[in-house]
């Protein structure tokens, strides 16, 4: 982090002229010099223009589509202030390299260092800020009155964090320690291995807390029941036969949900194959992040000491006990099936830059299409970050770069379009339908649904300010052409997905799901990390500056977070806790359907959990959605009864065990179904047409 450091300006010789003391500023001071007028200039067009660019941009869908029911708060110009403020750090890297580059700025040595000094207190002291303004956010608007106050750092965390920044900072300052350190960090074919077992322990320690079966779910965190109708029957819908982004509208993962499809085919549909799929599949995830981290620090033990608060901080608890907890580990529409596709795509980038595999840059696209087609939300900034990270990772000149990134992510871009359309062909024998990527990101994001305004100040602003470091450093970096173009790239690369990222807790800015952009702030703060060391050992006196020590401090932060680590022998005897019957096996439900309907016969269950009971039963599930809860509009209603009708389905069964049964009941009606009967004990109401 160096680069961001102003050059101390030895003191002048008695019979040195005033004018020596100038000199060419370094892209780094003028990163420091322009971040108050960017910020400034930030702001006043956030404040000027927030509201007829949020008008223009995210205004509200078509009046009264949303059913009555939820509470509908579009915030177009909170989201419009965000893009501006995603815009800044892009205008700060703007900046810098025109002074840097075109017009070379020459500044008093001395007084410049004074100002960089100036602007990095003042940044400090507003993260300090920031960490006493949580201890008053109040989450007290909209759906949030149960979470008046959220704390997410305790005072002893901070205190921990501060003195590890200020012990590291000493101790890398004595030649002894360093000399040390290097050689426990020195690379050895037993310690990678080491480190590697160590890795996998912990990342199966924190996983096995997130693992349920049918069961265990009656004694889960009720966060972790709260959720599960959501995307359980994601799965279930694959095994009815239909494809998302075809027949099957999926909220949150349109690729990954064919895995634990599989292997419930293979094995049993429980939960806990189900669940034991996605799992694995976060474990190589978290792996390939622990190979990435290993690349970037070219050592296993320094890479061990940054994995392991990275994941600990991925898995934040959210709410429940340490023994009984609810996590991103077991929400999985945050672990794997959103972090999953961009964490795969940072390690096969990091391939990439390191100069190992793979050679052809289609080859990263096509995987950067793919998690884009799996997931919009984090897809969309995982492919921008990737764009990024090649733009400041390579040695290339800019102009041949950007030509070349343009045809190699149309040729990615297109054979992954060709690879998911080959799937939803043999699955459903239909092409997708990629409006469905944007379904609900315009359902929450636009029409505002169960939305609620961003709380002034908090730790949010801290997490934006660590993104936009990560993002500006590497473009200093890459005006400086600094040899180490894997990290640049991978600083780039989590500076820009952090950004993207971010709007998840824009949009919906309920205090667990800041919680859910942690991960990718662990992993800004890790890189961040390596940069400021290699700094500090390259420096004669290692003396840090203000910006490393808040790198250190955010990264001591999640350093505390291995308190939260679980013991797994109270995972164990949480699992033995069962419920008899388990708690998500409808099986009134599929009493009364076995009854109504004959083996393989297609009808439309609009209810809670309706694919598994359809699966169960031996029948066969046409409704597009997962649950009732994913349909919120009276689009999403005519679309789907037009589904129905052109499959030729006779049958639909509506949970009438809802609020807004009344509404979709007429909707039902209108579409030519008529009620035949209700059962008492599945709460639903049989409709033939």
């Amino acid at each position: 982090m160096g680069e961001l450091v102003a050059a101390r300006a030895p003191r002048p010789r008695a019979e040195a002229t005033r004018a020596a003391d100038w000199r060419p500023a370094t892209a780094g001071e003028i990163a420091w010099l322009a971040v108050l007028p960017c910020a400034l200039l930030a702001i006043v067009a956030g404040a000027l223009l927030g509201r007829p660019l949020g008008q223009l941009a995210f205004g509200p869908g078509p009046a009264g589509e949303i059913l009555p029911g939820p509470i509908v708060r579009p915030e177009p110009t909170e989201h419009a202030r965000y893009a501006i403020a995603v815009l800044a750090p892009l205008l700060l890297a703007g900046v810098v390299a025109l002074l840097a580059r075109r017009r070379p700025l020459t500044v008093p040595a001395r007084v410049v260092a004074r100002a960089v000094a100036g602007v990095q207190a003042l940044l400090v002291g507003f993260v300090a800020f920031l960490f006493v303004a949580q201890r008053t956010l109040t989450y007290r608007s909209g759906i949030f009155t149960l979470y008046p106050t959220r704390l997410y750092f305790t005072w002893t965390a901070v205190a921990v964090a501060a003195l590890a920044a200020g012990g590291c900072a000493a101790l890398l300052r004595r030649e002894h320690v360093v000399r040390r350190v290097r050689a426990l960090g020195s690379e050895s074919t037993l310690r990678r291995r080491g480190c590697l077992a160590l890795a996998a322990l912990f990342v199966a320690v924190w996983l096995l807390s997130a693992f349920n079966t049918d069961a265990s779910l009656g004694r889960a965190a009720l966060a972790v029941q709260g959720n599960i109708f959501l995307w359980f029957d994601e799965a279930f819908a694959i095994l009815n036969g239909l494809a998302p982004l075809a027949g099957f509208h999926a909220q949150y993962a349109q690729l990954w949900p064919y895995l634990p499809a599989g292997t419930m085919a293979l094995f049993g549909a429980s939960f806990g194959v189900y669940a034991g799929t996605l799992l694995a599949v976060s474990a190589v995830v978290m792996l390939a992040m622990y190979a990435t981290l290993r690349r970037v620090a070219r050592s296993s033990p320094a890479a061990l000491a940054l994995f392991l608060p990275f994941a600990a901080t991925s898995f934040f608890k959210e709410e429940g006990t340490f023994d009984n907890r609810y996590t991103p580990a077991n929400l999985f529409t945050m672990f794997p099936l959103r972090y999953g596709g961009p964490y795969l795509l940072a390690w096969l980038l990091c391939r990439h830059l390191d100069g190992r595999a793979p050679r052809r840059l289609w080859l990263v696209f096509l995987a950067a299409g793919i998690v884009v087609l799996n997931n919009a939300e984090f897809g969309i900034p995982a492919f921008a970050a990737t764009c990024a990270a090649l733009a400041v990772g390579s040695a290339q000149p800019l102009r041949g770069r950007i030509a070349t990134l343009v045809r190699e992510a149309a040729i990615g871009a297109a054979a992954a379009l060709l690879a998911v359309a080959a799937l939803t062909l043999a699955v459903e024998g239909e092409l997708p339908h990629l409006g469905q990527l944007l379904e609900f990101p315009r359902i929450y994001g636009v029409d505002g649904v169960n939305m609620a305004p961003m709380p002034p100040l908090g730790v949010h602003q801290a997490v934006y300010l660590t993104f936009a470091g990560a993002l500006v450093l590497a473009a200093v970096r890459a005006l400086a052409a600094h040899r180490d173009v894997l990290l640049t790239g991978m600083l780039g690369w989590s500076g820009t997905f952090g950004l993207g990222v971010g709007a998840y807790y824009v949009g919906r800015s309920h205090p667990d799901v800041l919680i859910d952009v942690f991960s990718a702030w662990a992993l800004a703060l890790a890189l961040l990390v390596v940069a400021v060391v290699r700094a500090l050992l390259a420096r004669p006196l290692r003396r840090p500056a203000l910006a490393e020590l808040a790198v250190l401090f955010g990264f001591g932060l999640a350093v505390c977070s291995l308190a939260q680590t679980p013991a797994p022998w109270r995972q164990v005897a949480r699992l033995e806790r069962t419920t008899a019957p388990p708690r998500f096996v409808p099986v009134a439900m599929e009493r009364y359907l076995a009854a109504r309907t004959r083996p393989g016969e297609q009808v439309a269950i609009f209810g809670r959990l309706g694919h598994r009971a359809a699966y169960d039963v031996g029948i066969v599930d046409v409704s597009p959605y997962n649950d009732l809860e994913a349909m919120f509009s009276r689009t999403q209603w005519r679309g789907a009864l037009d589904a129905l009708r052109a499959r030729g389905v006779r049958k639909l069964f509506l949970l009438t065990d809802w609020a807004q049964y009344a509404q979709e009941r007429a909707l039902v009606e209108q579409a030519g179904y008529r009620r035949v009967e209700t059962d008492a004990g599945s709460r639903l109401a049989l409709f033939v047409r």
